[in-house]
């Protein structure tokens, strides 16, 4: 129970308009941005745009859509487990034969101008490091960096309104000494399952 519960702050700590600083003492409930008329026209469009949108209506309604059947053996990855979060749904993933090893999922519904919003809240991230995914804008980034404890955040522009994090919260194998790899391929594999429709 403690491990989820660190999980699910660390999963909330990672998405864009989270409130608190770096150097400040974290809430144990963080809040969201929540793509309101003034926060929406805020944000200053800073990422790249995402120049073939994806259909995202299915991880909208169901974060574990986001990698088929195919894609999840492929990866080593369990059966999904779905979640509510106060950003919208999410999608807890296990590696098949070690449950101390798990991926969370989550559409930022909460934020409505996408990666941008990410970018525009950088300043409160540890780490902060543009990059693609199958020739998708992402970003690498977490208020706290714990790559070297088997965790790394990153967030993918499937859209110009939708950004997904993919939280990796690896304790065991290759994965907790470089977690930021396996989140690559979660994006590249969710991308794929995504244009496959």
């Amino acid at each position: 129970m403690r491990r989820s519960l660190v999980l699910l702050f660390a999963a909330g700590a990672l998405v864009a308009g989270c409130s608190g600083t770096k150097n400040g003492t974290a809430s144990s409930e963080p809040t969201y941005t929540t793509g309101s008329p003034g926060a929406s026209s805020g944000s200053s469009g800073s990422a790249p745009k995402v120049s073939n949108p994806l259909n995202t209506a299915s991880i909208e309604s169901n974060a574990c859509s986001a990698l088929s059947a195919a894609k999840r053996t492929e990866l080593g990855l369990g059966e999904g487990e779905q979640r509510t979060t106060s950003a919208g749904p999410g999608c807890s993933i296990f590696a098949a034969d070690d449950r101390l090893n798990q991926i969370e999922i989550s559409p930022v519904l909460a934020n409505k101008n996408g990666l941008s919003d990410v970018y525009d809240t950088k300043a409160n991230n540890e780490y902060f490091e543009p990059t693609e995914v199958a020739g998708y804008p992402a970003v690498y980034a977490a208020s706290l960096d714990a790559r070297d404890k088997g965790k790394c955040g990153l967030f993918v522009g499937v859209t110009d309104q939708l950004a997904v994090n993919i939280l990796v919260q690896y304790d065991n194998g290759p994965g907790a000494s470089a977690p930021c790899p396996v989140a690559l391929k979660v994006g590249e594999a969710m991308i794929e399952t995504l244009k496959e429709g």
